[in-house]
């Protein structure tokens, strides 16, 4: 280049300096993909902070919304440009009258004629009279916009914060949601009804052997094991089977608990195991819903002066269990007072205290060393292997018999161990409670 043709350099050195405030993006040197969050995820995110898990704000997305007269092919431009956008709300009059889908305009990518022939999205707008308000609730809703899908076959909801368009929902997004909450309520739930289990500073302090072994069909269930105890010597443990199952059942085992909780902590003098079963069943005859009923085996045991008595209240078959040298002894107790939460326990228990010649409606022994009692629920007997065969009364006693000779802590490993052989890839049909109380 000669000299008298050179350049003028000073007024792009002009822009330069004024350009060198602006940001620069170090991608377009180093080939590295920036890692800012996409302002619109960052709006979102913000906006969310103000709602609980369980309103319609926190999964609310927003998206800009586009008008109704924007071309056809810079829609598609834009879900061609990000995957995970399936859905843009459209404006009419600067309000969102409803979305344009990823399914919409998939199917117009693939026609010419479309293309060529339509200016504009109005066509393919998919219309929402229905508006959703971010503070509204989750569950409230569900129905509402499950109905609206399934009768217009709308799958995208506009979402309004006050007077404001918040962002855009799915059916979706509903059901996830949904089922997330009652997920983290459910085991919730299950805790709760956990801890009314015995505990080892509980089952430890008392002056036999005692464990157990529970697992539930489902995350909640309708076994309750409880112990009662009324003095440094006596006590009173029961198992619990609550009729149906889930949400329902598992209420009426925390009704049973907190029976014993309150007894406890009003101090409750009453060493009659009699009066108290029989003011358990009064209690729950009165908050035991027509229809359901609740079954259990309780063991009143007086070890100071060596002897226990079995309430069978329509329980399955309590088994006691003796070995001296090769002869097993085995006493099969099945129940004498119908199951609890009808009265009719109640009524039957106070009138054996005023008729003394009456047959007491349970059964009393003296206690010994080496007497083994194991109780129960139904779920272990009629838990089913893979070819759907029933576990049965026959085995369950069988099974028993060989518990006697294992070592204490080895109890809970061996009740899971047989369960679990048992039903193998199976689905346990019902909740399984095992206990071994050793004298």
């Amino acid at each position: 280049m000669d000299e008298e043709e050179a350049v003028d350099l000073s007024e792009f050195a002009e822009d330069l300096s004024d350009g060198a405030s602006e940001a620069v993006d170090q991608s377009l040197f180093t080939g590295e993909e920036k890692k800012v969050q996409n302002k619109e995820e960052e709006f979102s995110s913000m906006l969310h902070e103000n709602f609980s898990p369980k309103q319609i704000g926190s999964i609310a997305r927003y998206t800009e919304p586009v008008s109704a007269s924007v071309a056809l092919d810079a829609v598609i431009q834009m879900f061609k440009d990000d995957d995970k956008l399936m859905a843009i709300p459209v404006e009419e009059y600067d309000h969102v009258v409803g979305f344009i889908d990823r399914k919409t305009v998939d199917s117009v990518s693939g026609s010419m004629w479309k293309r060529f022939t339509s200016s504009s999205i109005t066509e393919f707008i998919q219309r929402v009279d229905v508006i959703l308000y971010a503070r509204e609730y989750i569950e409230n809703n569900l129905k509402k916009v499950s109905d609206i899908n399934r009768k217009y076959e709308i799958s995208y909801f506009p979402v309004f914060n006050g007077k404001s368009f918040f962002g855009m929902v799915s059916l979706d997004d509903f059901l996830d949601r949904t089922a997330e909450i009652r997920e983290q309520d459910l085991a919730k739930a299950s805790a709760i009804q956990q801890s009314f289990f015995p505990h080892g500073d509980v089952t430890s302090s008392l002056p036999y052997k005692f464990c157990f072994w529970n697992q539930m069909a489902n995350e909640l269930g309708g076994d309750m094991i409880n112990i009662y105890r009324l003095s440094d010597s006596c006590s009173l443990v029961g198992c619990f089977d609550v009729s149906g199952k889930n949400v329902a059942a598992s209420l009426l085992t925390v009704t049973v608990s907190t029976f014993f909780q309150s007894l406890l902590a009003t101090s409750n003098k009453d060493r009659n195991p009699v009066h108290i079963i029989a003011m358990l069943d009064a209690y729950l005859a009165r908050v035991v819903p027509p229809g359901n009923f609740i079954t259990a085996a309780l063991c009143y045991v007086d070890y100071e002066k060596k002897n226990f008595c079995i309430f069978n209240c329509g329980h399955t078959t309590t088994y006691l269990i003796r070995k001296q040298g090769d002869k097993v002894f085995n006493v099969s107790i099945d129940p004498k007072l119908p199951p609890l939460g009808m009265g009719a326990v109640h009524d039957q228990l106070m009138a054996s205290l005023e008729n003394r010649e009456t047959k007491h409606p349970y059964n009393a022994y003296k206690m010994s060393s080496g007497i083994h009692l194991s109780m129960y629920s139904d779920g272990f007997t009629d838990m089913k292997d893979e070819q759907g065969d029933r576990y049965e009364d026959v085995r369950a006693k069988d099974f028993f018999v060989k518990l006697y000779d294992v070592a204490d802590g080895e109890v809970k490993g061996e009740v899971e161990k047989t369960v679990k052989e048992w039903i193998g890839t199976a689905i346990l049909p019902d909740d399984v409670t095992v206990i071994d109380i050793r004298f």
